[in-house]
């Protein structure tokens, strides 16, 4: 899908229109330029809200106009939710070339504006693949805006959203792929692809080195797999930059619990268990598209969690390259001890901040649902801005403790520290566990438990599924690095 500002209104090649109708705003331009729609207007008791909609085929235009509330012109919210009324609308009815005509006089931010423009993108994504009639599925090809007032959305700015739009999808592909076609091999193929094409840095550490290095959490978690787990670093380095930040994400490409096996359904959506390690990848690909200057090392912790008869076991000890030793109380809490590899590595680097994104409890989403994600961290200003760009990108976080008297908890009888049986409040201590492997460099954990993989469409997104989400909230918070 193809989104373009028009300078000028022009109908040529187009086969429908929608005129946006603000809350509280007068109607009288609308119904200047289109008296059709006054009758419709009355009749219908028309406000503006969002879900509003009256759709009639104009005799004047002799093609189908959309009339769609819009909300409130200050509310990001109000944006992404029209962004997802639109799509839904042109997609019942078979509309593939669109002129959103935005006639009244609104003083619309750019973020407003930018915002719609990520969810009509958003919004127009389906991963069917595997449908029966996949090459016949009907697609929204172009969409013209038309403004008959001033603002400082730009084609340059549209064309950037389209950008980041193209590293979502990377991203919602890969999460939604089948797990017998995405394993640790599958997932390096295409780090190496993204490597090549945008001139970055890889470097891929296998089962023998993993072990010679000392990064055994993943080379413990993959040993039940048949295919070797990996540490991908893959490093955006700008000519100039002032900060550097590590993005690490976990990336189990299938969760079967390994011995602690999952039952029943807890089995279905464990693909998706690989979102963070995704999420980098999609993160790595915008910067280095938009050339941001930013100093950017993304870390994939990779591994395929199984049974195998070389699993390891409830029982084990695990000693980490920082020395700190781990007793694996419960196999599917593996996450942690993947990621804790990739936390020391990436702490090695000294960078100024380190983010990591994971998919770690479903404690996360008993307490937040689907449209937060969690944020632990032990650094005020990166919870302050990383909460900022989650309100600006509609990817919103909820700040969670970084209580130090949990950290009892974590502690085992045995060794340093364990990896389960908390006892409550399990995904505010599975973050102080991360913590201990971050070297105190500014800190910030995101559980994206729930909302990297919705089991049914929400407010903001159409199509069940992998979201994407983290590429876009990431990029924003780099965007606005000092």
């Amino acid at each position: 899908m193809r989104i373009e500002k028009k300078s000028k209104f022009n109908l040529k090649g187009i086969n429908g229109i929608v005129i946006p109708v603000f809350k509280n705003r007068s109607f009288e331009r609308i119904i200047k330029k289109y008296p059709e729609v006054e009758f419709f207007i009355k009749e219908h008791k028309f406000k503006g809200k969002i879900g509003e909609e009256i759709i009639f085929n104009s005799v004047k235009h002799k093609m189908l106009i959309i009339v769609a509330g819009a909300g409130d012109y200050r509310s990001l919210i109000d944006a992404r939710k029209f962004a997802k009324n639109i799509i839904r609308i042109l997609k019942e009815n078979r509309i593939k070339n669109v002129l959103i005509q935005f006639i009244q006089n609104i003083e619309s931010s750019l973020d407003h504006l930018v915002n719609f423009i990520d969810y009509l993108y958003i919004n127009n994504y389906c991963f069917d693949l595997y449908k029966k009639d996949y090459k016949e599925a009907k697609k929204l090809n172009n969409v013209n805006i038309f403004f008959e007032f001033k603002n400082d959305l730009t084609n340059n700015i549209i064309e950037n959203r389209s950008v980041i739009d193209k590293s979502v999808r990377l991203v919602r592909d890969l999460v939604n792929e089948i797990p017998s076609k995405v394993n640790p091999d599958y997932m390096i193929d295409l780090f190496k692809q993204v490597s090549d094409k945008n001139n970055l840095e890889i470097s891929i550490m296998r089962e023998k080195e993993l072990n010679q290095k000392g990064f055994n959490g993943l080379a413990s978690v993959g040993q039940g797999s048949p295919y070797e787990p990996a540490l991908i670093q893959l490093n955006y380095i700008p000519e100039k930059y002032k900060k550097s930040v590590a993005i690490v994400g976990k990336g189990i490409t299938f969760d079967s619990g390994g011995l602690n096996i999952k039952t029943g359904n807890s089995m279905l959506e464990m693909k998706s268990d690989m979102a963070g390690a995704a999420a980098v990848l999609g993160i790595l690909k915008s910067v280095s598209d938009l050339k941001l200057p930013v100093k950017v090392y993304g870390y994939a912790a990779i591994a395929e969690n199984m049974p195998g008869r070389k699993a390891y076991k409830p029982g084990d000890i695990i000693t980490y390259r920082n020395k700190k030793t781990v007793e694996v109380i419960n196999t599917d809490a593996e996450g942690r001890l993947v990621i804790a590899d990739a936390l020391i590595s990436a702490a090695e680097e000294k960078p100024d901040y380190i983010i990591e994104l994971s998919t770690l409890t479903g404690a996360i989403i008993v307490a937040l649902g689907d449209s937060f994600a969690g944020l632990i961290s032990n650094n005020k200003k990166l919870i302050t801005n990383l909460v900022k760009s989650g309100k600006r990108t509609g990817e919103y976080l909820w700040e969670m403790p970084m209580f130090e008297d949990y950290r009892e908890s974590i502690k085992s009888k045995i060794a340093d520290l364990k990896n389960a049986n908390y006892r409550g409040a399990s995904s505010i201590k599975a973050g102080l566990f991360l913590n201990e492997f971050t070297a105190n460099i500014p800190f910030a954990h995101i559980d994206i438990a729930g909302t990297a993989f919705l089991s049914k469409q929400n407010k903001f997104y159409s199509s069940e599924g992998a979201t994407g989400f983290g590429v876009r909230l990431i990029y924003d918070f780099l965007n606005f690095l000092k």
